[in-house]
This record gives C-alpha cells, sequence and structure tokens, in this order.
C-alpha cells in the first residue's frame, strides 16, 4: 500500500457528497471509483468530483484492485451487507451510523473483521468533532472535578432521506439515526453502560408530529454506569430550525456545555434570506447563525484524516470506532427499544 491511499465511495447522494468533501481535504486520499445502482446520480457525481470510474454493482467496485478502502454511504439496510461484501474482499471499511439495523447483522460483520483482519472504522464523527475533544481534555485534567452526569441531544425535524420511513430499511426512527451520536460518544468516553432504560413516541399514528414514520420520531435513554455515573441521551424529528446538536457534561467542581451546531461566532440578518444557515434549517430570513464550517466543526475532517492515517500504519485506532465499539453502541440503542417496548430496566453487563 503506497502512500497515497485509493478509495472508493458506495453511495452517490448525500453522505457520500459530504464525504468526498472531507476525503478531499485530506493530503493523500485519492477517490477513484464510485459505485451507486442510480445512472443519473452516479454521472453526476463523477462529473462534480472528477472520478475515474464509476459502477452501477458495489460489487464491481469491490472487484477493482486500485480500491483499498471502501466508504459506505448507505441507507441503513444496507451497512451490514455491504461491509461484511467489502471485507471479504479483502477492502478495508469506513461506515457511517448506525453500524447496522439489527443485532445479528452487527454480530455477522465483527465476526467478519476478526476472520479477515481488514480494518474497520465506525465513523462516529462526534469523537472528532474539536468541540468535544477539547471537552475530553478539559475532564482528563481535572477541569469540573469528577464527571457525575452526562446529557447529549441530536435533533431536527423530520429526515431527508426516504429510507428513514419504513423500520425494515432503518431498524427505527430517531434513536438510531440521532441520539446514536451522543450513545457513541459517551461509549467513546465511558464504555458500556451498566442498565439501560428507554422512552420513545409509538411510531406511526402514536408519534408526536410525524405520523407517516413507522419509527419513533422521539426518543431517549438513561443509561448507568459504573460508580452511578448517568447520562440522558435523545434523539428527535421535532425540533424546528436546523439541526440541533449539544452536550452538557457535570462535574463534582464545574460544567461544561458544547454547542456542536449553533456555537458559530457568526450572527447574520437578511431581509432577503440566503443559501445556507445550518444543516436543515427550515429558512435564512431575520437572524441566523451560520455555520462556518460544519464538516469540521462536527468531526468529520478530522475523522477522515485519522483513519488514514491508521490504515497507513501511523496512529492506532482511537477508541469508540472499532468494529466491536459500532456493535456495543447498537446494543445499547437495542436496550433502550426493548426499554420502551417491555417497561423495564435492560441489563447490558
Amino acid at each position: 500500500m503506497g502512500e497515497e491511499l485509493k478509495i472508493g465511495i458506495i453511495g452517490a447522494k448525500f453522505a457520500g457528497s459530504f464525504h468526498v468533501d472531507c476525503w478531499k481535504t485530506v493530503p493523500g486520499s485519492n477517490i477513484t471509483a464510485v459505485a451507486d445502482i442510480d445512472e443519473k446520480a452516479r454521472k453526476e457525481f463523477r462529473a462534480r468530483y472528477k472520478i475515474p470510474k464509476g459502477y452501477d454493482d458495489y460489487h464491481r467496485l469491490l472487484d477493482d484492485p486500485e480500491v483499498e478502502v471502501v466508504d459506505i454511504c448507505l441507507p441503513n439496510f444496507l451497512h451490514a451487507e455491504v461491509a461484511v461484501a467489502a471485507m471479504q474482499a479483502g477492502k478495508h471499511v469506513v461506515c457511517e451510523k448506525p453500524f447496522a439495523t439489527s443485532l445479528q447483522d452487527g454480530d455477522r460483520i465483527v465476526e467478519t473483521q476478526v476472520k479477515t483482519g481488514c480494518k474497520y472504522f465506525y465513523a462516529e464523527d462526534w469523537i472528532f468533532a474539536p468541540a468535544l475533544v477539547r471537552a475530553k481534555d478539559i475532564i482528563a485534567e481535572g477541569g469540573i472535578g469528577k464527571p457525575l452526569y452526562f446529557k447529549g441531544k441530536e435533533s431536527h425535524f423530520g429526515s431527508h432521506s426516504p429510507f428513514a420511513r419504513e423500520i425494515r430499511y432503518c431498524g427505527g426512527g430517531s434513536v438510531i439515526h440521532l441520539a446514536v451520536h451522543p450513545i457513541g460518544f459517551f461509549h467513546h468516553l465511558l464504555g458500556t453502560p451498566a442498565t439501560v432504560i428507554g422512552k420513545c413516541s409509538g411510531g406511526g399514528t402514536k408519534n408526536l408530529v410525524h405520523r407517516e414514520f413507522e419509527g419513533e420520531d422521539w426518543g431517549m435513554g438513561v443509561l448507568t454506569y459504573d460508580e452511578g455515573v448517568q447520562a440522558v441521551v435523545e434523539g428527535n424529528y421535532i425540533t424546528r430550525g436546523g439541526m440541533d446538536d449539544f452536550v452538557e457534561i457535570y462535574g463534582s467542581s464545574g460544567v461544561i456545555k458544547a454547542d456542536l451546531t449553533f456555537g458559530s461566532p457568526l450572527s447574520v440578518f437578511s431581509m432577503e434570506g440566503y443559501g445556507y444557515a445550518v444543516e436543515k434549517a427550515d429558512f435564512t430570513h431575520g437572524w441566523t447563525r451560520p455555520a462556518i464550517d460544519e464538516h469540521h466543526s462536527l468531526g468529520y475532517k478530522d475523522e477522515l484524516a485519522h483513519f488514514r492515517a491508521c490504515i497507513l500504519g501511523e496512529t492506532e485506532q482511537v477508541n469508540g470506532t472499532s468494529a466491536e465499539d459500532g456493535f456495543q453502541v447498537l446494543r445499547i440503542i437495542d436496550a433502550i427499544y426493548r426499554s420502551n417496548q417491555e417497561g423495564r430496566k435492560i441489563e447490558l453487563k
């Protein structure tokens, strides 16, 4: 493997686009191929990013000897299938959340990674978000004393993905799509909780707003770790005004609050509105806080740079990004759902 990492993108839609934008900021990364069954999307993607090769079947991309790393940017239900096939083809894997849509599929990914020895990178971007990296450093140096209580949320209004509406495609609702981020970050910091309590809206006609979604449009979990440390995680599709991500950490002698989406130092007032403020914002009239570089502030750029360095043997893979870590995050999500359905606390240890 040379110093230039050759990457194949599978999926030429929303996630594929911002992943390529981020890869292009990582020196020594070369997007050599893209696969997507949608011919129009694939051709436009290739033209936009000047990608040499395009495939209508991801298996053909996996057969490409030039491709060393596969970046999976597909709907949730395809994550396990493609990850397993990619590692069996000898490719390293980067995959967006969620890890899989079922524990059975998650098991297959872990087993395949162990068997093949290929590297698997569970792409939880919050682990690399600069604000949260700094927060972790402050905790490590004792800046807020002993951490006691963690709180994290990702929310926005609905979903742009047609696959988010049916559980067979997405595995759930706002918990597996959005709360997965604070769950993954807290797993990075604290490991797997001892117990989980979950509460969700009922899905369909029992949802708070989005009755066309089979999965929940609001959900939360209470996670209890060793020594009584508590964490509350939330994901919801009912928040207007664009994506809203935050983390709060309460210690014995201090507090940290991180606003990942509305923490911009830039304020704009516009009578006419303008192109873009923050992901999933409804409009840009009046006062807004436009993001400066969302891909950096949410951790995507540093995440992919880290994965490249790991593949080239320049550094060790950070805790929270392995196949086993992805599986543990999926176990927590599953426990939230089971707790909600069964009305009881779920033991994980």
